[in-house]
């Protein structure tokens, strides 16, 4: 069973997981409702003809109007012929049935997991699909069937999540078998998922060739598109085909329930994709879900029925929920259930800046209030706050950092202010093309904005600005002096995005402040500037594979006037390898 529990830390995010049984779904939930957990995760996963919950509590908890992240009943409802018919309006290639071509490949329309499929799924004439429908539909009276041409070729796959209100794929995979393995029978089976993958058999590798890897991106991300879930889905895993005649994708499927928070030990599930490519690992992964679920609130684009958050095992009868609970630096929760379908519960204490009764306030708060508030304070100090950046200790860092360093190409300055970044950049860098994200209106007005960045320059909130960047759109990725004002959530999913964003190096500082200062700041500008300290999720954070972490000193950073004192911190910058561990460069 699923359990996100295991890379959570306990410290600020506690999982509990509860089972939903078929038989008692409404009751089950009933009572999980009743602990009043902040978030409801859904690992619940039978359709209407599995017997273990999925659709209809799923359904249920939905009504009950609390949070869920994760499969909204109608993603776990969707067959294979949502999906066929969601290709052309969603732009993506699905497998036809063309007459007189083979072989074909006979499948169920719902099911998870290639239930029902073996090599003699595989037919070459027709007689051979006529046998092989008959005989599932002897198996499976309730089930459809469907008939589709069976591309020869490499079998991929890739996980797509949200992030904000974007849609992302993650590094795709290519199902690597036995060089022996005839071209037929190199596809994943019901028994090569549990079996040869186990066995070691078969496994996978990354994707590194181009245009393929590309294509198999975007795909999967039109897959998951095209199927309506942008905006509420939160995740998925698409199955594909590389044609080997033609190169074109075919998409298989989309299961609304990656193979993910398994036992660290497991080195078949989609785990080891999060393990060995996610910046920032599963720690930072569940940091992004937590995010997107924020925005997608804010927004306005989650319904008011949340999916659940369910993960069942394949024991028949019982799906489970995972219970999720936080300890209030971002004020989520997650209920699951197990034993029928899993629900994972979620709960937070209100430390670290959150509401002081445990309530959703932070984690599912309103950046817009929040923002808003930022934007005036910087809107009221923008024809200042050049001259007093000129006399903070960090500028001489600053001008000293970037004589050192090659900034030439393009530069992302998060939170860039009136552009005194730019202007630093500028002098030592004079070929490079900075653009910006900023909040305040007023300050994207100023003369170093106008003179030294390429427009146009993203206005609103960092955190939500950076996710619609595609991967590697800069070369150099900079934020000074703004990492304070996002909370451990924001922070974690706005640094993984950062180094998914940027092709050669991050810099960044992180204020060194107590719940003194914090307290300070609060009581003299209001709650919209609370500044939090980020030091311990930058160590857990840790180093992603394929960058090196060059400097990270502590050093003086500012003078706070209306605190009346110093502001210590760091100053940390990674910079891209030569060769990653997955193998792009």
């Amino acid at each position: 069973m699923p359990d996100p529990g295991i890379y959570a830390d306990s410290s600020y995010h506690q999982f509990e997981r509860r089972y939903i049984r078929k038989f008692a779904e409404k009751a089950d939930i009933d009572k999980i409702c009743e602990e009043k957990f902040d978030l409801y995760m859904n690992f619940m996963w039978g359709q209407l003809t599995d017997n273990v919950s999925g659709v209809e509590a799923t359904q249920y908890l939905e009504s009950k109007g609390v949070p869920v992240l994760l499969s909204p009943s109608d993603y776990i409802a969707k067959t294979k012929l949502d999906f066929q018919a969601a290709a052309g309006p969603g732009g993506f290639r699905v497998p036809g049935n063309t007459t007189g071509k083979y072989p074909k490949i006979i499948k169920y329309v719902d099911g998870l997991a290639s239930i029902g499929m073996d090599y003699n799924s595989i037919c070459y004439n027709e007689e051979q699909v006529l046998k092989r429908v008959d005989l599932m539909r002897t198996n499976e009276p309730k089930r459809e069937i469907l008939v589709q041409d069976f591309i020869r070729g490499i079998e991929s796959t890739a996980i797509v999540v949200e992030m904000g209100c974007e849609v992302c794929a993650l590094a795709p995979v290519d199902w690597i078998f036995d060089p022996t393995t005839p071209v037929d029978k190199a596809w994943l089976t019901y028994g090569n998922k549990f079996e040869a993958l186990g066995e070691g058999t078969i496994h996978f590798q990354f994707i590194t060739d181009e245009p393929r890897r590309t294509n198999i991106c975007n795909s999967a991300v039109a897959a998951f598109k095209g199927l309506g879930m942008q905006g509420r889905g939160a995740w998925g895993r698409v199955d594909m085909r590389c044609e080997a005649e033609s190169g074109d994708v075919y998409c298989l499927e989309l299961n609304h329930m990656p193979a993910l928070f398994y036992s660290k030990d497991d080195k078949l599930s989609d785990d080891v994709i999060i393990r060995e490519t996610y910046p920032g690992g599963h720690e930072a992964f569940i940091e992004m879900l937590l995010f997107t679920k924020k925005c997608q609130i804010e927004e306005g684009k989650a319904r008011k029925t949340n999916g659940s958050n369910g993960i069942t095992s394949h024991n028949g009868h019982t799906n489970g929920v995972n219970g999720h609970i936080s300890n209030g630096l971002d004020d989520h929760a997650t209920n699951g259930v197990n034993g029928a379908s899993a629900i994972n519960g979620y709960k937070t204490n209100g430390v670290n800046g959150h509401a002081p009764n445990g309530t959703n306030q932070e984690a599912i708060g309103d950046f817009k209030t929040r923002g808003t508030t930022i934007a005036e304070v910087y809107d009221n100090a923008a024809d200042k706050y050049d001259d007093y950046q000129a006399k903070m200790d960090i500028r001489r860092w600053q001008e000293t950092y970037f004589a050192t360093y090659d900034y030439s190409g393009t530069v992302l300055d998060l939170a860039c202010g009136t552009g005194g970044i730019g202007m630093v950049i500028h002098q030592a860098n004079p070929s490079a093309k900075v653009s910006g994200i900023d909040v305040s209106p007023l300050s994207l007005q100023k003369p170093y904005i106008l003179k030294h960045y390429t427009k146009p320059i993203s206005v609103g909130y960092m955190q939500n600005e950076i996710m619609k960047f595609k991967e590697q759109s800069f070369d150099h990725l900079v934020c000074f002096g703004a990492l304070h004002f996002l909370n451990r959530t924001e922070f974690m999913a706005t640094l993984s995005r950062m180094f998914m964003v940027a092709r050669k190096s991050i810099a960044f500082d992180i204020d060194d402040v107590d719940q003194e200062y914090i307290d300070a700041i609060v009581k003299h500008f209001g709650e919209g500037l609370r500044n939090y300290n980020n030091l311990v999720a930058i160590q857990r954070f840790g180093v992603p594979n394929g960058w090196r972490k060059v400097i990270d000193e502590r050093r003086s950073l500012f003078f706070s006037p209306s605190i009346h004192t110093d502001v210590y911190g760091q100053v940390i910058r990674f910079e891209k390898e030569e060769i990653i561990v997955n193998g792009r460069s």
